[in-house]
């Protein structure tokens, strides 16, 4: 638990370091602090509704969290804000990379702790934790050649639910239907979501490029 607490703080810290380096574009004040509420009661929401949708709600109304499900949680809380007040481009593009440095390190400390693991010969944490850097890189790289804050946030989400989709049937997880997992389901269902919002973003880009 204390090395699992060390690599949280540690990924916390990290992840704090490289938001503070990365130069992006910022959204208006105005805005600001209803996206912040938004993606933090997102976030806190869906880290316990896959859990409870796997394990049950009765003893795991506090106990236990999902990193997917507080990804996914906080997504669709920014989206429907979004709908309902009418404010259009993206936001998590500033904090997508410093988000994949800090899950990295705190995959870590799942690992060291004995948690969120699986039947390989190779840790599925590890392997989690090794997609986040590299993603983190990758993302940093396409940011630096396009300029295209906006695409970040997508990309990462979709790369993420390709490699959990992948992953999870590796990982000691309940099968709910046809063999396959909550977070499976999940990435299923938000992939495509993923991809048409990809899309939808170049091909605006495109068509106003092309005026």
């Amino acid at each position: 638990m204390l090395a699992y607490a060390i690599c949280s703080a540690v990924g916390l810290m990290a992840g704090a370091l490289v938001a503070c380096k990365l130069s992006m574009p910022r959204p208006p004040q105005s805005i600001q602090m209803p996206y912040y509420v938004c993606t933090f009661i997102g976030a806190i929401l869906g880290a316990k509704i896959p859990i409870w949708l796997s394990y049950g709600f009765t003893n795991y109304i506090i106990q236990g969290k999902s990193v997917m499900g507080g990804i996914l949680g906080a997504f669709l809380a920014i989206n429907l804000y979004k709908i309902c007040s009418g404010h259009k481009g993206g936001f998590g593009g500033r904090f997508v990379i410093p988000l994949a440095v800090a899950i990295g390190f705190g995959k870590i400390g799942c690992y060291l702790n004995g948690c969120c693991g699986g039947t390989l010969t190779f840790p599925v944490q590890l392997i989690e934790s090794i997609f986040q850097f590299i993603t983190a890189i990758c993302l940093y790289q396409f940011y630096q050649s396009t300029k295209r804050a906006d695409l970040l946030f997508p990309i990462y989400l979709l790369a993420y639910l390709c490699m959990r989709l992948i992953v999870e049937f590796w990982r000691v997880e309940p099968r709910v239907l046809f063999d396959l997992t909550v977070y499976q389901y999940l990435a299923l269902i938000f992939i495509p979501v993923c991809i048409l919002i990809i899309w939808r973003r170049a091909h605006v880009s495109m068509a106003f490029a092309s005026k």
